[in-house]
């Protein structure tokens, strides 16, 4: 089944850049002029409520209290729906809403709708270095001009939780720069691929928190966990990306969400008959559907006129009981953007894994990695990253400063893949409990020890009362 395609065509940002200049021009000025805007704290700050905090034009509630209350997000002073089964629903309108933002900022002669373009991370040779670079050459109305570039971190500014204007840090990676890493992305490329075939809301959307530790995992990971590992690969330590509040003020994060966004829309689109019918209970819970998207207004959801000075955003909303559901932004084909279709590969769920099982939530953000090495072996600085099996990420906020009401109350799942690097080493299954040794370790992205080392968590600190466990689905081996 082959998407409809629709005039503004969201593209990976990589064929924006090189086959369609102009239109990538265009891209790069707009988005030059909402960072230099006010509109652009205003936009970023709704994802962690982290506003400038002399901006009048704010309406809607930045008490933390309120926020937690109206946000639906447990005990939390964030509008975002991480760990919530909201999660793909509230980040749909978010990005939609910041795309009208960059058509309202567009000085070029050419009026055409700008579509929002997305960064999808590949190994293939792509070279990303460009986000990075200081300055930007663009063909703009016709000439090559260059500016500021507005992808670049240090460009851009962002406000902290206590109203501090602080310059973005971007100190992850975008192209992979060893073997590790590029079979971290390749493990969250598979992730993408195989939570394409989940059948209902709740498991494609959410690693959603829950207070039965005895809950099953399922066999894929839902699309939160992907999400939340091109987060990590991004930010690293201590760089916005890796920390929920303020994470939207890295301009990438809006080319990733975009790309999460479209395995959202074609998953959408898969399930619902091209958009013919509606997505409804038992697929997706009716609590879900009815679950508030805050700040976001009911109205004007599809609205496409970003020219309309009627048009209301969603840091405009003062109210404490209007917010869009919902229930009420699925319909897809109202919108004026579309993607490509996904090629969705086989099936291939991992059949290896490390499980950890009911684990509380971490006190920050966090890297998770699985060490495997041959028995005897000596771990060191220099020869551990040639053991690191596989890895995951919790992306969440510093409870170090904030300790929030679920934080010992409620607990986590997470699965770990660590198939590729077996298929690699050539290890044979039944060898592994009885010449190999393994172990977790997290690497802290939030709480900086000194000026570069970030906090170290060894196994127990990471599963305490919860359980882990090597998990292998020996029938399914080729």
């Amino acid at each position: 089944m082959k998407l409809v395609p629709k005039k503004y065509l969201r593209r990976n940002i990589i064929d924006l850049k090189d086959k369609i200049p102009s239109e990538f021009g265009r891209f790069i000025v707009a988005l030059r002029n909402l960072e230099l805007s006010d509109d652009w704290s205003r936009i970023c700050g709704i994802h962690g409520a982290t506003f400038d905090p002399n901006d009048e034009g704010v309406k809607c509630p930045t008490d933390s209290n309120i926020v937690e209350k109206i946000g639906n997000t447990p005990d939390e002073p964030f509008y975002c729906a991480h760990s919530e089964t909201k999660f793909a629903a509230f980040h749909a309108p978010y990005i939609y809403q910041y795309e009208l933002l960059l058509n309202k900022y567009n000085t070029s002669i050419d009026k055409n709708y700008i579509a929002l373009p997305y960064l999808f991370l590949q190994n293939n040779g792509v070279d990303y270095s460009f986000m990075n670079e200081d300055k930007i050459s663009v063909l703009f109305d016709g000439e090559y001009i260059t500016l500021d570039n507005p992808l670049a971190a240090q460009n851009v500014y962002y406000f902290d939780k206590d109203g501090n204007k602080k310059t973005v840090l971007r100190n992850g990676f975008l192209t992979p720069r060893n073997i590790s890493e590029k079979r971290k992305l390749r493990t969250t490329n598979k992730e993408l691929n195989n939570v394409m075939y989940a059948k209902r809301y709740p498991t494609f959307s959410s690693n959603t928190l829950f207070n039965n530790i005895l809950k099953e995992l399922i066999d894929f990971c839902p699309l939160e966990i992907p999400h939340n590992n091109i987060h990590d690969f991004i930010g690293g330590p201590g760089g916005n990306m890796s920390d929920v509040p303020i994470s939207a003020y890295d301009p990438l994060f809006w080319l990733h969400h975009c790309n999460i966004d479209r395995y959202f829309y074609n998953w959408m689109y898969n399930q619902t008959d091209g958009f013919k019918k509606k997505l409804s209970p038992p697929q997706i819970p009716e609590d879900t559907l009815k679950g508030t998207l805050s700040p976001f207004f009911q109205n004007d959801v599809y609205n496409n006129n970003f020219n309309d000075i009627n048009y209301q955003y969603g840091w405009q909303n003062s109210s404490l009981t209007e917010f869009l559901t919902v229930e009420n932004m699925l319909e897809f084909d109202k919108y004026p953007y579309s993607y490509d279709e996904i090629y969705i590969e086989p099936y291939n769920p991992p059949k290896i894994n490390v499980e950890l099982h009911g684990i509380p939530i971490p006190h920050e953000s966090i890297h998770i990695e699985v060490y495997l090495y041959p028995k005897g072996t000596i771990l060191n600085d220099k020869n551990k990253i040639e053991y690191i099996a596989g890895s995951t990420s919790w992306h969440g906020v510093n409870r170090y400063k904030k300790c929030c009401k679920r934080c010992n109350r409620s607990r986590t799942n997470l699965k770990i893949d660590i198939e590729d690097y077996i298929l690699e080493k050539n290890i044979q299954i039944q060898e592994i409990k009885e010449k190999y040794n393994w172990f977790i370790e997290g690497k802290g992205r939030l709480q900086s020890e000194d000026s570069v080392n970030y906090k170290t968590y060894n196994q127990d600190d990471i599963v305490k009362d919860g359980s882990i466990s090597l998990v292998i689905v020996i029938d399914e081996l080729c």
